[in-house]
């Protein structure tokens, strides 16, 4: 309200509505009366994508990529346009699969696993030729298809077992083919240095043989004939070489009549010529006979294989796609990682949310210099569909444009969004006029430039639309292009496009605070550092603090004092209200700032009040549980003096047995009284802090069971009943036990207690086994000790720990504690078909 009080001045009177109706007409003659070759190549000459830099993204989203398939499939990410109703469910329907995918990639990164496809070489060299009859692959294109194949293999298998965690991921790799006895196939008949090894097949290797033994043979005779021509080893003719693939030696062009045979060659002076013998002119042919049949069966077997693939050819084109899918899904969780992205909803209707959102251009950039994106979080849709940006230059309002553009792009063609959170709607297109179209080669001024792509997206716009324009009604004088602003504003409210501009025209500033459905946006200047802030402030205009950033640009003092002069009154006024206004908001920016620090310091005290008391109730409770045991280990060891001082040894033995059996009961007994007592002092210290159970209504005695968990009047935590009688039932909280009256159960707990049949039967009496595998030895020694106390006050005269093999340490701990027990006569392991070693059979004394 003090907003629309202080800009009263700027509203549209009787006037102004005609100066802008009068402007809307003269826009519309303008962009009439230019020539239509001019108006083609002036509307809308840059893309949107190209005007936001989406295509910076895309290739930031490449950068991320391991192989040149999943490049590729991201260098084809186009958005895609909702332009009908039934287009609409389609392209959501895509986006939510694909994002799917992108978030079970982005699950799986974070686990600590990659899969890179950084090896594998690109197809488009041979995936093609399969189509064409009678192609054959060279070696090296086949070892490039055993790549691939052996690429889908392993998506294959990596996800053969994620079906529950990544059912995307696994339900793409489960669909592709089982190459793995073509992979053999290719590896067997080809090395990796992309020759045919002598096993590719039975033929050739008979071939390779025979011309293994062919050349020796021709080798064989050539030495012959130079020894019989009184060559002696080491001479500087003794060697055989090849020319023209055929076996020669070297002779003297004075002695070539002493040598019959056919002439291949000679050196570089010409003495010396390259003969070969008559008598290996046979062998010779023979090599070459079965050199061209060595070719013709790696021509075979090459023919055979790229057969194979030519087979299986839609499979493998399925393969190279699901690998590309794949490369680029990583790619983008890779970039969704890198760039802290959040994977956008779609809105279901013209709705625009986003949440400290950045251009991830821009943000990649300041890092390579070391400094930080400031992001902008702003919301559109419902009733208010026109965001007006008002502020200085270099302020960051082309940049907001551009971020938001970037981020709708981005979500539509299947992209993380760089923000906290993005909702975007399914637009039909996205409109833009950003920066300066003039063109001298075009006869377009600035203004005809910006007024014809601005007809261009009235032609083009709808309700689902996205529109975003730069410096709206720039370019000519500011009174008719505040007027001509404010009608085109107006014309994209009543379609109710969303819709985005930026402005420095005061007139706009007032259109947005006085307009339904319009809204106000300032981006922050601070005047005490005079320098933007590049933070987006919803809700209120901004200024263009053009004399400021002139005093900061160091214009003369009496230039800039004749310039606030020279201001209007009602200019001078509205700068004061909008500061007046920026600085409540900092005000109160402030205080919440306090006010959220104030909360977050008493949020950590009472974490460390309510730590220290914890450890300070578990440093009493271990206390109380060492006089315990320190008390019963003194009145053991007495027993044991006095006991030791009878000489009658039967009288001993009777006696030893009566104390063990009343030593079980003071145990138990007395074991009962301190977990009472550490029950009672929790519950005291927990009512200290606040936690006193609440006062309910108590079930009837019949209602409380063993293995119930129950609450009990002054404990703040449930407890699990073990025994009952028709007065008092013993329970249960953690190690601690200790016996209370029926009448002090004041609830029962829907939840079943655990480990309940471990100790207790459904009788109440004691159970003859107890299970302690997993535990600790500490723990199960703990809980069989109190096991046995119950089994002896029962008369049992033998019971059962099973504890299972493990590492053995559970078993040997066990026995160690056995043997020293009072209530224990002996133990041993249980029978081979009932447990064996990982049973414990303990017989009581009696």
């Amino acid at each position: 309200m003090v907003l629309r009080a202080g800009v009263r001045n700027f509203l549209l009177g009787p006037a102004e509505r005609f100066a802008a109706r009068f402007a809307a007409i003269s826009f519309i003659l303008i962009a009439c009366a230019c020539k239509p070759e001019q108006n083609h190549r002036g509307a809308m000459s840059r893309s949107p994508e190209q005007l936001v830099e989406f295509g910076g993204v895309v290739e930031l989203v490449q950068g991320f990529a391991s192989c040149g398939l999943g490049r590729r499939a991201l260098a084809q990410l186009r958005p895609r346009w909702a332009d009908s109703p039934a287009r609409a469910a389609t392209v959501r329907r895509e986006l939510e699969q694909e994002f799917a995918l992108v978030r079970e990639a982005m699950d799986y990164l974070r686990t600590g696993q990659e899969m890179s496809f950084g090896g594998l070489p690109d197809p488009a060299t041979w995936l093609p030729k399969l189509a064409v009859p009678g192609a054959v692959l060279e070696p090296a294109a086949l070892l490039d298809a055993a790549a691939l194949l052996d690429a889908a293999s392993t998506l294959r298998e990596s996800f053969r077992t994620a079906e529950a965690r990544y059912p995307h991921l696994a339900a793409r790799a489960a669909s592709l083919a089982d190459f793995r006895g073509l992979t053999r196939a290719i590896r067997r008949a080809i090395l990796p240095n992309g020759e045919l090894p002598d096993e590719a097949s039975p033929q050739l290797k008979r071939i390779r043989g025979s011309l293994v033994r062919t050349r020796a043979a021709i080798q064989k005779t050539l030495r012959e004939l130079l020894r019989a021509r009184g060559v002696a080893p080491g001479d500087s003719e003794d060697y055989i070489t090849v020319r023209n693939d055929r076996f020669v030696v070297p002779v003297r062009a004075a002695e070539r009549r002493q040598m019959p045979g056919v002439v291949h060659g000679a050196s570089a002076t010409g003495q010396t010529l390259f003969v070969e013998p008559l008598e290996a002119l046979e062998l010779n042919n023979q090599l070459v006979q079965l050199a061209e049949e060595e070719a013709a069966e790696i021509h075979r077997i090459l023919q055979e294989l790229t057969g194979r693939l030519a087979a299986d050819r839609e499979a493998i084109e399925a393969a190279a796609a699901a690998v590309a899918e794949f490369d680029a899904g990583l790619a983008r969780a890779r970039f969704a990682r890198a760039l802290d992205c959040a994977l956008p909803e779609f809105a279901a209707g013209a709705e625009l949310h986003l949440q400290a959102a950045r251009h991830p251009v821009l943000e990649t950039n300041l890092r390579r210099q070391g400094r930080t994106v400031v992001p902008i979080s702003l919301s559109l849709g419902g009733a208010e569909t026109v965001l007006v940006i008002s502020g200085p230059n270099t302020g960051g309002k082309t940049v907001a444009l551009k971020t938001v553009g970037a981020a709708v792009l981005s979500a539509l063609a299947g992209i993380p969004v760089a923000a906290a959170r993005a909702v975007v709607p399914l637009a039909d297109r996205v409109l833009a006029d950003i920066g300066d179209e003039q063109s001298i080669a075009a006869d377009l001024s600035t203004f005809s430039a910006h007024a014809l792509n601005l007809r261009a997206m009235l032609e083009a716009a709808t309700e689902r639309s996205l529109v975003l324009v730069d410096e709206i009604g720039t370019g000519t004088a500011p009174e008719e292009g505040a007027a001509l602003a404010v009608a085109l504003l107006e014309e994209f409210r009543q379609r109710r496009c969303l819709t985005l501009v930026t402005t420095h025209l005061d007139r706009l500033k007032a259109y947005a605070s006085t307009t339904p459905g319009v809204t106000n946006a300032a981006m922050e200047f601070d005047v005490e550092r005079l320098q933007p802030t590049y933070r987006l402030i919803v809700g209120l205009p901004g200024t263009s603090s053009g004399i400021a950033i002139a005093e900061r640009l160091g214009l003369p003092p009496s230039v800039l004092a004749r310039a606030r002069a020279l201001l209007t009154p009602e200019a001078r006024e509205a700068a004061d209200l909008l500061a007046y206004l920026h600085r409540s908001r900092d005000e109160l920016e402030a205080l919440k700032r306090d006010l959220a620090e104030q909360m977050s310091a008493l949020e950590a005290e009472r974490r460390r009040l309510q730590t220290e008391w914890v450890e300070r109730q578990r440093r009493r409770l271990a206390e109380l549980e060492r006089q315990f045991a320190e008390a019963l280990r003194q009145h053991e060891q007495q027993v044991r003096q006095l006991l030791g001082e009878i000489q009658d040894q039967r009288l001993r033995a009777q006696l030893e047995r009566q104390a063990a059996r009343r030593l079980s009961k003071l145990h138990a007994a007395a074991r009962a009284e301190a977990d009472a007592a550490a029950l009672a002092h929790l519950s005291e210290a927990q009512r200290e802090l606040g936690e006193a159970a609440k006062v309910v209504e108590p079930p009837p005695p019949a209602a409380i069971a063993p293995g119930q968990q129950v609450r009990v009047r002054g404990l703040a935590q449930p407890v699990v009943v073990r025994q009952r009688d028709d007065r008092t039932a013993e329970v249960q909280a953690g190690p601690l036990r200790m016996r209370v009256p029926l009448a002090d159960i004041v609830g029962i707990v829907d939840e079943p207690a655990r480990r309940t049949a471990l100790t207790v039967s459904a009788t109440g009496d004691a159970a003859d086994e107890i299970h302690v595998i997993g535990e600790t030895v500490e723990e199960a020694i703990r809980r069989v000790d109190k096991f046995l106390d119950a089994a002896v006050l029962a008369a049992k005269p033998r019971v059962r720990i099973i504890h299972g093999h493990g590492t053995g340490a559970l078993r040997r701990g066990l026995r160690e504690f056995l043997a020293s027990h009072p209530h224990v006569e002996r133990y041993t392991d249980e029978a081979p078909e009932r447990g064996g070693a990982a049973v414990t059979v303990v017989e009581l004394r009696s």
